[in-house]
């Protein structure tokens, strides 16, 4: 039997060490969370204790079926307009409203299990940071009152109209006349304590700075009532608490939902409202999901279609018993994050922590001092909306930047819902003028045989494209030759599907454009046809010249070290040259694994003859194979390629004696009494002397051929063959053809570049 005792133990081990930093951010999570789920609540004109239902199954039941880490769950600010205005079509009747809840929570569960989570994947990140950006605007802005002990507006509420008749710049032309001093000197202390807490060694202290500000502002507060009333906080600048008369009350604070109002004159309307919650409190809970994930330091991502069924289940909870919508909530999240949470046990905690508390320790909680929260939530809104967030995207450019802003300033002058809307709108606006205007990939590749134009299609091609495609083919110049690339491509849909065949029957015939589609799929109402030949035929070989071979070679090197290599067919050249071949070189090269001349100048099959020996030498099977290849096959070029770091260069230049090497080498050792440009150091030592000796063996093998070689130096003299030397470097991958490399090289000109 196998003994899995020693696994158990780092499970618990890490649960121990999680809650170590859960624990402590729950604590401080509930704090923040008390005061907003009562302002939402009263804000969105529904009974008070709704908030709070809310907030305890947002923790405890969604923190507990949610897949993330950080995010925590409650009754949302984006949700308080649509809320209102449904209550208010309900006259004001909090069971039928309930009935909608209960329905939306479902219509998530299916979103959920039909895998609608995808959507998230198409949020622009300008707008998720713009989300981000624009909440912490709004803390700073809505909390600034509060910590001067203005706290008409409630707590939690994010709109830009408030219930109290100002918007969320008005009410600071207040501060002067409405501030209450105790509320300042309060939330100076907390602010400064969690400032001081962050930037010194307590931050390594296990409580957060959030909880010990509080606690401090608590405490002050009580020192005021004791020995300075006239600055002491009370009723509304305190934490605001629903009556009830001890835990036994706590079952009559519940509401239940109205069954019988779905059958009756509001039946429609009801599925209208339960269609508009889900759908927005879905679409809110996926971006601040994205939003909260990129507050993660650890970088993790949320399951988003688990996500969906957690928030569909935590909706029709709150349904039944009297609680508002819920959904991930980016301000209870980000204090999370901030706190130092490491796994969701700390929103599972967070619900607990709300349940006893409120149904324990009402007194405690209502002796707590919204400035003391207010200075919490100050210093949250400005890690989320910190000047580097602005000046980043404003580095970005006008497309990240726009999107951006107009997310930022739409949320903080309408509300969360509107401005999100606002900001995908701007976004998608982006998108489309991106896609309309940037080209589908155009190359000009270069073949031996000629250039042809591919248009390489990206993994998806949709009605977006559909302006980028039809620009890019109307450019196509008549007479082309043109290869529509979807080898990579995972979709097309019908509207693209269209063009591509409308082009192929009519336009492409009348512009005589030779058209070709490959990597298009079975299931396309397209074929893939292939016409185009990309491998050298006996007539694309006897049309060129030494020179042109040359430029060739020169370009497709180019090409390899730039990383613009060519895309081949190489199963359909393998068919093109079965029967037969014609190259254009033959490439003399050192055995050497990274010279691979194919690959170094960007070549396909059959393009060149390939013979490899060990320090380029020559003899007479390297002799017969360059005539074979000239005189027979119809080469029009020669090279010989030498390369540095070269084994057989060094191991000539030491004198290494070993079995059939010896031999090989004792040619290379002839071209030392040749290099006469070094006078001290003539060893392995000095690169200077190894490449000039690289050099003069290039030489030394082109004399050689042109000497042992009637044959190829006839060729050469005809101007039907040149030959030419180059130099491979191995470190930047290009090759240095030798005197240029521009002209054929006669047999003189080599005597004269070898000293006797």
């Amino acid at each position: 039997m196998i003994n899995s005792a020693p696994e158990a133990q780092p499970v618990k081990n890490r649960f121990v060490q999680d809650l170590r930093f859960d624990l402590p951010a729950s604590l401080a999570v509930a704090l923040v969370a008390l005061p907003l789920c009562l302002g939402i609540a009263v804000a969105s004109d529904a009974p008070p204790i709704s908030g709070i239902i809310s907030g305890i199954i947002g923790g405890l039941l969604v923190g507990a079926l949610s897949g993330s880490h950080t995010s925590v769950s409650g009754p949302a600010a984006g949700l308080t307009a649509v809320v209102l205005a449904a209550l208010a079509s309900f006259d004001g009747i909090f069971e039928t409203f309930l009935v909608a809840v209960v329905l939306a929570g479902f219509i998530q569960i299916g979103m959920g299990l039909l895998r609608a989570g995808f959507i998230a994947n198409y949020f622009p990140n300008s707008v998720i940071r713009g989300l981000l950006a624009a909440i912490g605007l709004i803390l700073i802005f809505k909390q600034i009152p509060h910590a001067f002990g203005i706290d008409q507006d409630p707590e939690g509420d994010f709109s830009f109209l408030q219930p109290d008749n100002e918007n969320t710049f008005s009410e600071l032309g207040y501060l002067a006349s409405r501030l209450h001093v105790g509320a300042i000197l309060v939330s100076s202390l907390c602010l400064a304590l969690i400032i001081l807490w962050e930037k010194t060694p307590l931050k390594k202290l296990m409580i957060p700075s959030s909880l010990a500000a509080v606690a401090a502002g608590t405490g002050l507060n009580f020192a005021f009532m004791q020995f300075y009333p006239a600055w002491a906080l009370g009723g509304q600048h305190l934490v605001t608490l629903p009556e009830f008369d001890g835990v036994g009350d706590l079952g009559k604070l519940l509401t239940f939902p109205n069954w019988s109002q779905l059958f009756s004159e509001h039946g429609g309307h009801i599925l209208f409202v339960a269609v508009e919650l889900a759908l927005i409190a879905s679409l809110e809970t996926l971006l601040n999901v994205e939003a909260v994930d990129k507050l993660d330091p650890q970088k993790r991502h949320s399951p988003l279609n688990r996500e969906l069924l957690a928030q569909g289940v935590g909706n029709v909870a709150c349904g039944l018993v009297g609680g508002l919508p819920v959904t991930s909530v980016v301000v209870r999240s980000s204090v999370n994050v901030h706190t130092g949470a490491v796994s969701k046990k700390s929103a599972i905690m967070h619900g607990a922590i709300l349940a006893g508390s409120v149904a324990l320790l009402p007194g405690l909680l209502s002796s707590i001092p919204l400035a003391a929260l207010a200075a919490v939530l100050l210093y949250t809104g400005y890690k989320l909306a910190s000047i580097s967030v602005f000046r980043d995207y404003w580095q970005r450019g006008w497309t990240q930047f726009l999107p951006f802003i107009a997310t930022a300033l739409a949320i903080l002058f309408t509300d969360l819902l509107i401005g999100i809307l606002i900001g995908l709108g701007v976004g998608l606006f982006f998108i489309l003028r991106s896609s309309s205007r940037t080209p589908i990939a155009f190359n000009n590749e270069k073949y031996t045989t000629g250039d042809i134009i591919r248009l390489k299609f990206s993994s998806q091609l949709t009605f977006l494209n559909r302006a980028s495609l039809c620009e890019t083919l109307g450019k196509l110049p008549r007479g082309a030759e043109v290869i529509l690339d979807a080898t990579e491509t995972d979709y097309i849909d019908q509207d693209i599907q269209d063009v591509i065949r409308t082009f192929r029957d009519e336009e492409a015939p009348a512009h005589n454009i030779r058209l070709n589609m490959v990597g298009f799929k079975d299931s396309y109402a397209l074929t893939s046809q292939v016409e185009y030949i990309n491998v050298l035929t006996e007539e694309t070989q006897r049309q060129l010249t030494p020179e042109r071979v040359l430029q060739i070679l020169r370009d497709g090197n180019e090409r390899f070290t730039s990383g613009k290599q060519v895309p081949r067919d190489l199963r359909r050249q393998v068919s093109l040259t079965s029967r037969t071949q014609h190259p254009m070189a033959a490439v003399l090269s050192c055995i050497d694994s990274r010279t691979t001349s194919e690959l170094i100048f960007d070549l396909g099959l059959g393009d060149i003859f390939s013979i490899r020996v060990a320090g380029n030498v020559i003899n007479s099977d390297v002799l017969g194979s360059l005539e074979y290849a000239t005189q027979v096959a119809g080469a029009k070029l020669i090279v010989v390629k030498g390369h540095t770091n070269c084994g057989a260069i060094n191991a000539a230049i030491d004198g290494v004696k070993l079995g059939h090497v010896t031999g090989l080498l004792s040619k290379v050792q002839k071209v030392l009494s040749h290099e006469c440009q070094t006078h001290g150091q003539r060893t392995t030592e000095n690169p200077e002397f190894v490449g000039n000796i690289t050099r003069l063996n290039v030489l030394a093998s082109m004399e050689q051929i042109l000497a042992q070689s009637p044959t190829i130096a006839a060729l050469v003299a005809k101007g039907s063959l040149a030959i030419v030397g180059a130099i491979y470097d191995t470190s930047t991958g290009k090759v240095e053809f030798l005197d240029g490399g521009s002209q054929p090289v006669r047999q003189e000109e080599l005597s004269a570049e070898l000293p006797g």
